[in-house]
């Protein structure tokens, strides 16, 4: 499964319509594809010819409400089209979850709780880098930046990877960024110009397939539909299936559990078939137990066996989920040092967090 936000800082250049014709063309090579509108503009949804007032459940709950997965928000739209639908009650997100904890993981969470069975996920995202685009993007293996053929499109460019290497500082996470040029004519010299600026910004990072500019991907929209349903013989058409056979060729590839150990799990209990991996590295403890919302938070804890000098680890059935433990220390209760994802229990103290995926360990 691979896991794309399309974002860009700037308003006006095309990440709806990257979004919703591109998850179209991968549907319509076979591919089953997730579309999540996260966008309080609900753009995404009206180009598919859809109310958002008409569905009870949407992205918003996504992030709001624990026990609601993805398959409980989804709209079949076709066969291998899905789409989470958004309307205007998301832009309340960014308030509701400003003093939150993990605030910034919450659709990454979801993401790894959730029944997935998708080849791709595509996140449409606002134009503004806020709660909303960062749980995008930390949810994210790649990023998809639209880029039009503006004065200020080279801007946008450095102001976002700024952005992005801001996240691999902070949070240890490093999206593979691909810039797409959306609504160019190339037979102007200005938009040529523009491509050579940007490949010399970020080589190797600008897709070899050039979204042109016609006026069929306003009509499709306008009609709600994505463009090769509805005309299938439009320049679009043929421009959006060329960029879905660029990313379908590529090598860059990462599974959900591998997108987890970005996040949480590099850092911390390791989530694979076999179990949960704790390990602790307590160089002067006679005994290491863990103990927390997986097993009533026990007293006693389950007990980890030494593993070398210091080192101490036990692997664990868990169901999917999220949690909260700590390890028991020659008797004193202390969070998992290993990990930085921690939120503060009932009496004020630190509990570090575990998130299990959905179909790894059980």
């Amino acid at each position: 499964m691979r896991i794309l936000s399309v974002a860009n800082q700037k308003g006006g250049v095309g990440k709806t319509t990257i979004a919703v014709n591109l998850a179209s063309a991968l549907a319509g090579s076979g591919n089953s594809v997730l579309l999540i509108d996260n966008d309080p503009q609900a753009h995404a949804t009206l180009a598919l010819g859809l109310d958002p007032s008409q569905f009870a459940l949407s992205a918003r709950e996504l992030y709001l409400s624990e026990g609601i997965k993805v398959q409980d928000a989804r709209i079949t739209v076709t066969p291998e089209l899905y789409l989470i639908p958004a309307d205007i009650d998301l832009s309340t997100v960014e308030q509701d979850l400003s003093e939150a904890p993990r605030k910034l993981r919450r659709l990454l969470e979801c993401l790894a709780t959730s029944h997935m069975p998708y080849d791709f996920v595509l996140i449409d995202n606002p134009p503004q880098v806020g709660i909303l685009t960062f749980n995008a993007l930390l949810a994210s293996s790649e990023v998809l930046l639209p880029v039009d053929a503006g004065r200020f499109s080279v801007d946008a460019v450095e102001r976002f990877s700024a952005t992005l290497r801001g996240l691999k500082t902070e949070r240890g996470h490093a999206p593979r960024l691909r810039i797409v040029a959306s609504g160019f004519d190339l037979r102007t010299r200005h938009a040529r110009r523009i491509l050579e600026d940007l490949e010399a910004l970020q080589p190797g990072s600008l897709a070899r397939t050039v979204i042109r500019s016609t006026v069929k991907l306003r009509e499709a929209a306008q009609a709600g539909s994505p463009i090769d349903r509805y005309d299938r013989h439009s320049r679009a058409t043929a421009d959006f299936a060329a960029l879905a056979a660029e990313l379908l060729a590529s090598e860059w590839s990462l599974d959900r559990e591998e997108l987890m150990e970005w996040e949480e799990l590099l850092h911390g209990p390791r989530a694979k078939a076999e179990g949960v991996l704790f390990h602790g590295y307590f160089p002067q403890a006679e005994r290491v137990c863990v103990t927390g919302d997986f097993n009533d938070w026990s007293v006693e804890g389950v007990q980890l066996a030494r593993r070398g000098e210091g080192h101490f680890e036990a692997q664990l059935p868990i169901a999917p989920g999220c949690y909260e433990y700590k390890f028991i220390v020659d008797g004193v209760w202390t969070a998992d040092p290993e990990n930085p994802e921690q939120v503060r229990n009932t009496y004020g103290q630190v509990n570090s967090v575990l998130v299990v995926p959905s179909g790894e360990a059980r």
